[in-house]
């Protein structure tokens, strides 16, 4: 008798351990958790930079430990990037979906570049390419600024999605 019960739960516990990874369970949350939306920017402090390129980059990458040069940062992917040509001080970019890759983040930073040319493609300090980037020659740079996922999450947290996250470079 006790071997029966011991089968039954054994068999009970598989059942329902191979219907949670098949994601029957909960395929409707899956569903709905394969995009992240990072809220709409105001980039603003864009006035002495007028008649170039600003590239946003919705990466994911990681700041080396000591050093504080924001152009040192590490980026492996690239999940989105948008490239406007400044004309004022300021400049509006609308809300971004990026895609969930599994348990890796879908983004951990928004890395901000300003180049004299549009096709901008960021080049880590090792010389490689972050996957996600198109290779050109140009890797000039005015300005590099980021910010980190924590930052938007804060902002959205406090502000909700549909707000717009302003942040001012130089």
């Amino acid at each position: 008798m006790r071997s029966l019960k011991l089968i039954v739960i054994n068999a009970l516990t598989l059942i329902i351990g191979l219907g949670l990874m098949s994601g029957s369970v909960s395929q409707r949350n899956a569903e709905a958790a394969r995009f992240e939306t990072i809220p709409s920017l105001q980039i603003n402090r864009l006035g002495n930079l007028r008649g170039q390129y600003l590239t946003v980059l919705y990466a994911v990458g990681s700041r080396p430990f000591i050093s504080t040069d924001a152009s040192q940062i590490n980026i492996s992917q690239v999940k989105e990037s948008r490239t406007v040509y400044l004309t004022s001080d300021s400049v509006n970019l609308p809300a971004v979906q990026v895609e969930k890759e599994g348990f890796r983040p879908s983004y951990n930073i928004v890395v901000f570049v300003v180049s004299s040319q549009a096709n901008y493609s960021w080049i880590n300090a090792d010389g490689t390419i972050p996957q996600g980037v198109s290779a050109t020659s140009n890797h000039m740079s005015s300005l590099i600024n980021s910010i980190n996922k924590a930052d938007v999450d804060n902002f959205v947290s406090a502000s909700g999605q549909d707000a717009t996250l302003t942040v001012n470079l130089n």
